[in-house]
């Protein structure tokens, strides 16, 4: 019978991996093993999101960011000045139903500065 180890140690496994310069499949196939053999993999999404907040410790961060249209390569670089991150790895949805501007998620924070949210509070504000 595995050991049963916490999210937040599987999560530093696989950060100090991928500091040493472990290829990310390495580990990852290991935490996948490791929740398979031992019925977790219900918690897939948790370990995901500790493995993100571990990173953003060391200032690799991972941001969602949702757009009305694609990022170009400056907005990507001001994303990574706001978030602090020394590298930015990004997941970019593109929804045109906000509008204009752009929600940044990292791990713990969010930041809205779409069309939609202002138009939303500015709607609030007048009922």
């Amino acid at each position: 019978m595995a050991i049963r180890l916490s999210r937040r140690k599987i999560a530093a496994f696989v950060v100090d991996q991928l500091l040493d310069g472990v290829s990310p499949s390495q580990p990852l196939r290991e935490v996948a093993a490791y929740l398979l053999a031992t019925r977790r993999t219900r918690e897939q999404d948790l370990v995901v999101r500790e493995i993100e907040d571990a990173l953003a410790v060391q200032g690799i961060v991972v941001a969602d960011v949702t757009s009305a249209h694609s990022l170009d390569s400056v907005m990507k670089t001001e994303i990574g000045k706001l978030v602090g991150a020394k590298s930015l790895q990004l997941r970019e949805v593109v929804d045109k139903s906000v509008l204009g501007g752009v929600r940044i998620d990292v791990p713990g924070k969010r930041f809205d500065g779409t069309m939609q949210r202002k138009l939303t509070a500015l709607k609030a504000k007048q009922l």
